[in-house]
């Protein structure tokens, strides 16, 4: 997650930073960040971990 944020940096994009979706216990569901297109629409890249993946 974080090398694919750095690489589209490196491409000269502005992703979001990398946010994370917990249960209510805490363990990690997913990891993700949005980053707009050139029309001004936000894509999602998302990392599902546990049971989700």
């Amino acid at each position: 997650m974080k090398a694919e944020r750095e690489r589209l940096i490196g491409l000269g994009l502005t992703p979001n930073d990398v946010r994370e979706f917990k249960n209510d216990d805490g363990s990690l569901i997913a990891r993700y960040f949005f980053i707009q297109d050139p029309d001004g629409y936000k894509i999602e890249v998302l990392e599902r971990h546990g049971h989700y993946e």
